[in-house]
């Protein structure tokens, strides 16, 4: 998606409609004749100018023309979050002549949420000899966005538009939004009923407006009311809409408030890019906001149980517009991408003729010319949905990771681990890819771990490996919250001193895309367990006795390192404006999550260690490889807790290190690195059943209830569908 070009000319004539901000900031300087992109910057002053002087002479070139006419429409716009600098400008460039021909004064927000080619990296494996991931599920998108980068660049789009509506903070300047919000207060105060203010949003425009809009509700000089708010897809948690807008709508100050978005059918056959085969509200939901499934205002089957909002759309037909529909001149739209609607003409003229109003007696209809949708491409059409051939073999596959080389506290027996799982999965039959030192990246671990277990079907078999360094760091999702303590514990790639780590809580998120009657092992020789395990004290440390000879696999992070890994994981918070606008955010979120759901355990772990010790290495190799690959390849038909208690007890005669083993849910009694099909691997039980069944101390008697439940699943959803 390439950005446009626009002229020197155009540029400058732009300066009357469009409020441009960086990071939600404006700029100290600025020139009036901006020759290039790069160049366009605005001030506090070109705020003003742009209501004191643009606005002000079209209010009375439109009053000379029309003595009788009433207020002049004002419409404040905000784009999507998939928009560059340059796509904001060329959409301000376009739309401006059209609603100013329309007797419409158009104020753009041009904000920095250049998302779009991150998400396409993200999504897309565009990095030098990255695999993507269109030949597999909208599963391993959703899992990829997550984890290599689209929560916190989602974050940051956020926090970019609550900073532009901030006052001064300091030092800091006034935002460009409340700049804006405070002339318009005060043109209205000085010019009763010469205007009419109204709002609309595309997508994350919602996001913006649920800042800018109360804004002109605050102070002396507050407005009596603005007159429509239109949000298009819109991309706003339903949390941040009901506390911010809501309450205005409810009130009266927004007289009318409406919704233009897809029915739920056609948001799950959008695709995003080409790649994700529903639309980026969907993924914003389960992938960019804290929580997985955050409830999103456009998405219809969140907003048709939001309750407060449904009542309140409900009272006036027109305030929720489900489409692709054409059902009268205000509530039509052709929309069936999440891209399509401000390039929708159905759609924009609606919009359109909510902002125009009826302007005479009879005349309900006084649009000068229809819009024209002239503005970026449509996504491409997305590839097939892969299919197994029938009758596909069963494949075997594992990944061997193994880090010595690390900057501070190096290791010498993890690439040697790592070899020697390689030699022990060839020897019985697994197809084997690897990582090595300065190959193993926090993004190249997750994204072999990612494709491996996404690219797999019912019957084959998964083994992970991985040796190196372990750590724990100060939980940034406030998801921590057992006796354990509040850190996250983490795999050390080779890149950990950059801030990048693998958290418990991305390895949760690869492991629950494992698809139905897939097999996974992982064999993991750190300091590290596949649940919420503390922080090693001193006195953890000294309780265990550690023979000389042997090294610790666990790194302690410095406080610099520390911190990198909290700026690599969330928003940028460099100053005071972003501090103080994350809080903005996260303080509207109120239904924002603190705990994930406990997840429904489908891999099985084998750990070096119990949570309160550390991982040893000695004579060339961890102690737990040594042990786990000479009784794996002497015993391969164990089952897998038959193979733990054989590696614990072989460890026990001569360490204090003790393996841990947590398997998923009917899977302790099956056989080890075997196929199993996909009646063995629930989809996922409830949180109460897990622990009931847990408590069962009868191995058959458990699988026989596991079994019980599958089937009646399965009937229920026979009798009912699924959807």
């Amino acid at each position: 998606m390439s950005d446009p070009t626009l002229t020197p000319a155009q540029l400058a004539k732009l300066r009357a409609h469009v409020v441009y901000t960086a990071d939600g900031k404006l700029a100290e300087s600025s020139t009036p004749d901006p020759q290039d992109l790069d160049a366009y910057r605005m001030t506090a002053d070109d705020v003003k100018e742009i209501v004191y002087t643009h606005l002000d002479a079209f209010v009375r070139a439109q009053q000379e023309k029309n003595p009788t006419r009433g207020p002049v429409p004002v419409l404040i716009w905000a784009h999507g979050g998939l928009t560059t600098k340059a796509q904001g400008m060329l959409t301000a460039h376009r739309q401006a002549a059209w609603w100013l021909r329309n007797g419409v004064y158009p104020i753009h927000a041009v904000w920095e949420s250049g998302f779009w080619s991150t998400l396409e990296d993200v999504i897309g494996g565009k990095q030098a000899g990255q695999r993507g991931f269109t030949d597999v599920t909208d599963i391993a998108v959703e899992a990829a966005a997550r984890l290599l980068g689209g929560r916190k660049f989602w974050d940051d789009m956020k926090v970019d538009a609550a900073a532009a509506s901030l006052g001064p903070l300091d030092g800091h300047g006034p935002g460009g939004g409340f700049v804006l919000a405070a002339a318009l207060r005060d043109y209205l105060q000085k010019n009763p009923k010469s205007i009419s203010l109204h709002a609309a949003g595309h997508s994350a425009g919602s996001i913006y407006h649920s800042a800018f809009v109360p804004l002109l509700f605050e102070g002396d000089d507050a407005v009596a009311k603005v007159e429509t708010v239109t949000f298009l897809a819109p991309a706003v948690r339903v949390d941040t809409f009901e506390q911010k807008l809501l309450p205005l709508a409810r009130s009266g100050g927004i007289e009318d408030l409406s919704i233009f978005t897809m029915d739920k059918d056609h948001e799950k056959r959008d695709n995003t890019g080409g790649v994700y085969r529903k639309s980026l509200l969907w993924l914003v939901s389960h992938s960019f906001e804290v929580e997985k499934e955050a409830k999103i205002l456009g998405l219809e089957e969140h907003l048709s149980k939001a309750g407060p909002t449904m009542s309140y759309l409900r009272q006036k037909g027109e305030r929720l517009v489900l489409g692709p529909v054409t059902d009268g001149k205000r509530t039509s739209s052709k929309a069936t991408s999440h891209g399509d609607f401000d390039n929708d003409a159905d759609t924009m003229t609606s919009l359109a003729r909510r902002v125009v109003g009826t302007r005479a007696a009879g005349d309900d209809d006084d649009i000068a010319q229809v819009f024209g949708a002239e503005s970026r491409d449509a996504f491409p059409t997305p590839p097939p949905e892969p299919t197994a051939p029938r009758g596909a073999a069963a494949r075997k596959r594992a990944l061997c990771i193994g880090i010595d080389k690390y900057a501070r506290r190096p290791l010498s027996g993890c690439v040697a681990d790592a070899q020697t799982w390689e030699d022990t999965f060839t020897g019985l039959g697994f197809e084997v890819a690897r990582l090595r030192d300065a190959e193993a990246t926090r993004e190249a671990i997750l994204r072999e771990m990612l494709t491996l277990v996404t690219s797999s079907s019912a019957g084959d078999v998964v083994a992970i490996q991985f040796a190196g360094h372990g750590t724990s760091v100060p939980d940034l999702d406030s998801d921590e919250v057992d006796s354990f303590g509040t850190n996250d514990e983490a795999l050390c790639p080779i890149d950990v001193f950059d801030g990048q780590l693998v958290l418990d809580d991305d390895l949760a998120v690869v492991w629950d895309a494992i698809p139905d009657g897939v097999s996974v092992s992982l064999f993991f020789d750190s300091c590290h367990s596949g649940t919420a395990n503390r922080k090693l004290t001193d006195a953890d440390k000294a309780a265990m006795k550690i023979p000389v000879g042997t090294a610790a696999r666990k790194l302690d992070l410095e406080p610099s390192e520390r911190e990198r890994f909290r700026s690599a994981r969330s928003a940028s918070l460099a100053d005071p404006v972003r501090r103080a606008a994350m809080e903005e955010v996260v303080g509207a979120e109120t239904g924002r999550a603190v705990e994930d759901a406990p997840r429904a355990v489908r891999e099985v772990l084998f750990s070096a260690c119990q949570p309160d010790q550390v991982a040893l290495e000695t004579g060339g190799h961890g102690v737990f490889t040594t042990n786990a690959t000479k009784i794996l390849v002497a015993n391969p038909a164990a089952t897998n807790r038959e193979f733990y208690a054989a590696v614990r007890d072989a460890m026990a005669e001569l360490w204090e290190q003790k393996p841990s083993f947590e398997p998923g849910v009917g899977l302790a009694e099956v056989p080890l690195l075997a196929p199993r099909d996909s009646g063995q691997t629930p989809q996922g039980p409830q949180p109460a059943l897990v622990a009931a069944l847990d408590r069962v101390a009868d191995p058959g008697v458990r699988t026989a209830a596991v079994v019980a439940i599958l089937r009646a699943t399965a009937d229920l959803l026979e009798a009912g569908g699924a959807d």
